[in-house]
């Protein structure tokens, strides 16, 4: 999957930008108005987009445009020895409290390349923004599990997150994607 980022703002300059897609392309604007981010399975980024190429972990709840206009995307750096308990807790028990919002409809973890440790970004797909502060949210984030992890410097508090709402959904046919 890629993840795009670029600081264009405008919707026709976004959709602009996903044209270098194959395929469909997901455009969202971020709901702070610094940027855009574009969400597909290939493709080759411009000049000046931010580009991630990451590695489905696994996905829970529903995924995709039809799941929900919103996407909470939040970027997660671990040491790599604290890899398997991260994704243990995510796919266990945070992930599972989340879905159990009618508005939080999915979610899907997805990991990164870095030279040191482990990045993983995961796309939460949600029905409304007010799932954000659902007791569902409240409760997943006061475990004994979430506890433990959050004595660690990296946990939590550093976490990149973007909330962003979908602007467009394009198809771009592509030569090289013909038989």
């Amino acid at each position: 999957m890629l993840i795009w980022h670029t600081p264009l703002l405008e919707r026709r300059s976004v959709e602009g930008v996903a044209a270098r897609t194959i395929g469909a392309a997901e455009c969202l604007r971020r709901a702070d108005r610094k940027g855009s981010i574009i969400l597909s399975d290939q493709g080759s980024a411009p000049r000046g987009v931010d580009e991630k190429r990451a590695t489905r972990i696994f996905t829970d709840g529903r995924f995709g445009p039809d799941a929900g206009p919103w996407v909470f995307l939040v970027g997660i750096w671990t040491p790599d020895d604290w890899r398997e308990e991260l994704c243990a807790w995510y796919q266990c028990e945070h992930g599972p409290m989340l879905l159990e919002c009618p508005e939080w409809q999915g979610y899907q973890l997805l990991e990164t390349s870095v030279d040191d440790g482990c990045q993983f970004y995961v796309l939460h797909r949600l029905a409304s923004r007010r799932a954000l502060e659902s007791e569902q949210r409240k409760r997943s984030r006061s475990t004994s599990w979430f506890h433990r992890l959050s004595k660690n410097d990296w946990f939590d508090t550093p976490f990149e997150r973007i909330l962003a709402h979908r602007v467009a959904l394009l198809w771009h046919p592509n030569e090289r994607t013909a038989a």
